[in-house]
């Protein structure tokens, strides 16, 4: 038996235990999710009217139509003016969706903080479903040329060939960490949304070119706890490293205030040694 397939075997039973989990957890009062423990300062949830400064200028929220690029890529263009690399070019934020998913679902809800820092693209996985939703296949390989695929498609928009930001929920973070350890894919930065597997040591991301990580997921994932100890973990070997709670919502990249994720994407955009760097999430109090 392939060491690919029994890790693939391996991340389908996490899968559904975390949704099994998530599922029941959606009959616990609201009032429980109030025991969870007190947020360390590196626990973030951003507010809905909050701006942010991004390479000297101020940034809001905007509204923009999506588009076909390449293709068959969903897309949506940057904000007036949104430069996060060292050239004029915007960067590109890549949405990888979960397993049975479609991009058009969870694609939305990257795109104020993906408008800020650039052209964003949402591919569809390799694997095409019957029923209109598609999953990622194991091998690497063929993820990798959805997304190389997708990046070139932005690249032909007007984005920079610099790495951009990845933003991986569920599968799709499974996936996006497999495309930076195989160095299929390069990005400064990563988002992982309800991903909850044991992620590369800081000192493999590093090498790979990664220098920030958020992890995120809503109270009632069963992600929520690993992830938020794995964010403890990658700061303590020295990584840039953010914990984003979703607010009290399971399984989903939805969060309780739709635009937690933007100043997530934003930050992740920026890094310690290259490009303009982008502030940390407000911490909750």
């Amino acid at each position: 038996m392939s060491i690919a397939f029994t890790r693939g075997v391996r991340r389908a039973a996490v899968l559904c235990l975390v949704v099994t989990a998530t599922l029941g957890s959606v009959f616990v009062s609201r009032a429980a999710a109030s025991t969870h423990e007190t947020m360390t300062a590196h626990t973030v949830h951003v507010v809905a009217t909050q701006k942010t400064t991004l390479g000297g200028e101020t940034r809001g929220f905007h509204s923009s139509a999506p588009k076909t690029i390449g293709g068959d890529v969903l897309a949506f263009a940057p904000a007036p003016s949104t430069s996060t690399s060292t050239s004029d070019k915007p960067l590109t934020v890549v949405y990888l969706h979960g397993i049975h998913g479609k991009a058009a679902n969870g694609c939305p809800h990257i795109k104020n903080g993906a408008s800020d820092v650039g052209w964003l693209v949402c591919p569809k996985a390799d694997n095409a479903e019957a029923n209109g939703t598609a999953t990622w296949s194991i091998d690497p390989t063929k993820p990798a040329a959805v997304v190389t695929h997708a990046l070139e498609a932005a690249e032909a928009e007007g984005a920079s060939a610099e790495p951009g930001v990845a933003v991986g929920f569920s599968q799709g973070g499974y996936v996006t960490l497999d495309l930076v350890k195989s160095g299929k894919v390069k990005f400064r930065g990563l988002v992982l949304i309800a991903a909850p597997e044991a992620h590369p040591s800081a000192e493999k991301l590093h090498a790979a070119g990664v220098r920030r990580v958020v992890l995120a997921a809503g109270y009632r994932d069963a992600a929520y706890a690993p992830l938020k100890e794995d964010a403890k973990r990658l700061e303590r070997e020295g990584m840039e490293v953010r914990f984003v709670s979703l607010g009290d919502v399971g399984h989903t990249y939805a969060a309780e205030d739709p635009t937690a994720l933007h100043d997530a994407i934003v930050w992740a955009a920026g890094s310690s040694t290259q490009g303009p760097a982008a502030p940390a999430p407000r911490s909750q109090p």
